[in-house]
């Protein structure tokens, strides 16, 4: 798809625009389980934990009959993982059409062990009722929400009413997008429990393993203190000796 390289929301929304999603999904998550069955195995070779995976799906695929709770139970565990080790996330690009269906689904799936996420939850479709009617386990918060929120009372407010809705149905919060160090603080200073982002990790082909915040912080602090030291160390530019005025 010429174009469309530079970001798979493009493609994702090519896929949704031309019927084709269902199709675009099930190539990715083939894709996904090969990969991640090479990477199991290695870990296992290693007495390394077993990775816990999320695969973005949208609406239409995860009432797909190829993706019945059981079949896809099947796929992951003979890539070598366990359902309880993985979790789906529900992308907010695409409407959900028959949401009686999509919450049926959503807790057979459950009940199989299989994770469930609300992706991009405050933007498009993601909506507090859609929420509700599937409760997920994970809500993640939109980037667009995240990025700023220090500087931002109406963001702050809006990711309190998330904290406080996901405590109710016992759902954790995950922050997408996060780039600045005072961003992360407010986040998890408000209670979002998980994040992601650019300041945390950047994407890569062998994952790195999850860092508790707490950690995130502390070395977010003494980076800052690092580069403040630095900064007081170099020299400063040399001071030009002022020319002294003649008497009239």
């Amino acid at each position: 798809m010429p174009g469309l390289q530079q970001s798979i929301s493009s493609v994702v929304q090519a896929a949704i625009d031309t019927g084709r999603t269902i199709e675009l999904d099930s190539f990715i998550v083939r894709v996904i389980l090969d990969r991640v069955g090479v990477l199991q195995t290695e870990r296992q070779a290693n007495g390394e934990p077993p990775l816990h995976l999320a695969i973005n799906f949208t609406p239409a695929s995860l009432l797909d009959s190829q993706f019945e709770p059981r079949t896809l139970a099947s796929m992951v565990v003979a890539a070598g993982m366990k359902p309880r080790n993985v979790t789906l996330e529900c992308t907010e690009q695409q409407v959900v059409s028959d949401m009686g269906s999509m919450a049926r689904q959503v807790k057979a799936l459950r009940r199989l062990g299989f994770g469930f996420a609300i992706d991009d939850a405050g933007a498009g479709y993601a909506s507090f009722s859609m929420i509700a009617s599937l409760r997920p386990s994970i809500i993640k918060i939109d980037r667009e929400i995240a990025y700023g929120i220090a500087r931002d009372d109406a963001k702050q407010a809006l990711v309190e009413a998330f904290v406080s809705f996901g405590g109710r149905i016992g759902a954790l919060l995950l922050a997408e997008g996060i780039e600045r160090r005072a961003d992360l603080a407010m986040l998890t200073g408000l209670g979002v429990d998980l994040g992601q982002g650019y300041l945390i990790g950047k994407p890569a082909a062998v994952p790195a393993a999850p860092r508790r915040m707490e950690t995130l912080l502390l070395d977010s602090t003494r980076k800052a203190i690092g580069r403040r030291v630095a900064a007081a160390a170099r020299p400063g530019p040399r001071a030009r000796p002022h020319r002294a005025l003649a008497p009239d």
